[in-house]
């Protein structure tokens, strides 16, 4: 088992190597297309919400004070059957710019159709309910439509006001991504259009259809579906936004067993993407993937059952010289500190030392787009210890749901 184990460590540590290399030298050799005007489009940003009502106003009122032109510029809330406040509150925003819609519920993708299907601009931007951007944001987006073939744009995505454990440990994977879609975005291989604030062509919905009602992840699908007919997704980096995050591990949970679920149910319907035809896309993102997800599962199960193995044979021979701890609470700390120094001093965290290195050059590249100024300290340390077990429950939790076809559903408020 331990030769095996050693084995997998290896590989993933190959495969992580070849992808750093090929992201930075893809950075320093692909260079970013010149943008267009930065308010030549027409633009419709589209809010749909479900029970929104703590957050709805600051929302609407960070959308309009986007500085865009007035006469090309509009703000559609769709209510999607709140049962709380939320009309109501997003009505009593007074604004030219600002139409609030209501229906009856049918989902995110249903209240985004909605939405489309009534918005006037040339562009339509999705903004979650609970989001915050930046007001030179929309302008930052709406120039990386530089060519016809450009169907979405990206932004740079934070998390707002991060207090609990679990946000401030998406806090950093939010920056860590940032790196990661402007590479992607050099070679055409971005495959999310993360849903809390994407720009997209009008057009490409009238011509393809809205966003699927079927799946737990528009996003992702959407994204993918552009990806399928051959256009193009752009990401502009310095377009930042926040959102509030889940703040308890039960909201978080429910957030990525949908995200993870639903991936893995459009990868399989997009396979096609996969390949050498596809470009970077299919040869190396997309394999890459799916690869980590596979190894981080993989290494994760070793390691803890190698980490158990090892104290239970400390134990069995402290054991046999009859040793006794003096109480409850000396044996737990014992067991504990012993399992976080067996888990954290195999040969995979060898490797964990470069990536970590390699993580803080991410981080000092998003400090650099979004032009954020806390301090990261407190919250990179968490990430460390935390993320990859996390990462592997998640994605072991979504492949059994997908596997046996469980279904799957949002749950209530992601932040609550």
């Amino acid at each position: 088992m331990i030769a095996i184990y050693l084995l997998l460590v290896y590989i993933f540590a190959y495969i992580g190597l070849f992808l750093v290399a090929f992201y930075i030298l893809t950075y320093l050799s692909v260079k970013e297309p010149k943008a267009s005007s930065a308010t030549d489009k027409s633009v419709s940003i589209i809010i749909p919400a479900h029970n929104e009502a703590p957050c709805i106003q600051q929302t609407i009122r960070s959308a309009l004070e986007l500085n865009y032109p007035r006469d090309k510029f509009e703000v559609i809330v769709v209510d999607d059957g709140s049962s709380d406040a939320t009309y109501n509150l997003a009505s009593a925003v007074k604004s030219p710019y600002l139409r609030v819609f209501r229906k009856k519920n049918g989902g995110k993708g249903s209240a985004l159709n909605y939405g489309i299907a009534r918005a006037k601009g040339e562009i339509v931007v999705t903004m979650d309910a609970d989001t915050f951007v930046d007001n030179m944001s929309l302008q930052r987006m709406i120039a990386r439509f530089h060519h016809e073939d450009v169907m979405s744009v990206t932004s740079a995505m934070g998390v707002y006001k991060p207090r609990t454990l679990w946000q401030r440990i998406q806090h950093i994977e939010y920056y860590l991504s940032l790196f990661l879609r402007s590479v992607y975005a050099r070679v055409n291989a971005i495959f999310i259009t993360p849903g809390a604030f994407s720009a997209y062509r009008k057009s490409f919905f009238e011509r393809y259809g809205g966003f699927d009602t079927s799946t737990i992840t528009e996003d992702l699908e959407v994204a993918l579906r552009i990806q399928h007919y051959n256009y193009t997704i752009e990401h502009a980096p310095q377009a930042t936004f926040y959102t509030i995050a889940p703040a308890s591990f039960k909201a978080l949970f429910i957030q990525r067993r949908r995200w993870f679920t639903g991936m893995i149910s459009n990868l399989i319907r997009y396979r096609e993407l996969f390949g050498i035809k596809r470009g970077a896309l299919g040869s190396v993102i997309l394999p890459a993937a799916v690869l980590s997800i596979l190894f981080s599962i993989v290494l994760i199960a070793f390691s803890l059952i190698r980490t158990a193995g090892q104290i239970r044979n400390e134990l069995l021979s402290l054991n046999a010289i009859d040793f006794q701890f003096y109480d409850a609470f000396e044996f737990n700390r014992y067991v504990i500190g012993q399992f976080f120094y067996s888990f954290f001093s195999n040969p995979m965290y060898l490797f964990l030392l470069f990536f970590i290195v390699l993580i803080g050059f991410y981080l000092a590249y998003a400090r650099n787009k979004m032009r954020f100024k806390e301090s990261l300290s407190f919250n990179f340390v968490l990430f460390i210890v935390c993320y990859s077990v996390l990462f592997a429950f998640w994605w072991s939790v979504a492949l059994v749901y997908a596997l046996f076809n469980r279904k799957v559903s949002w749950g209530k408020k992601a932040n609550g």
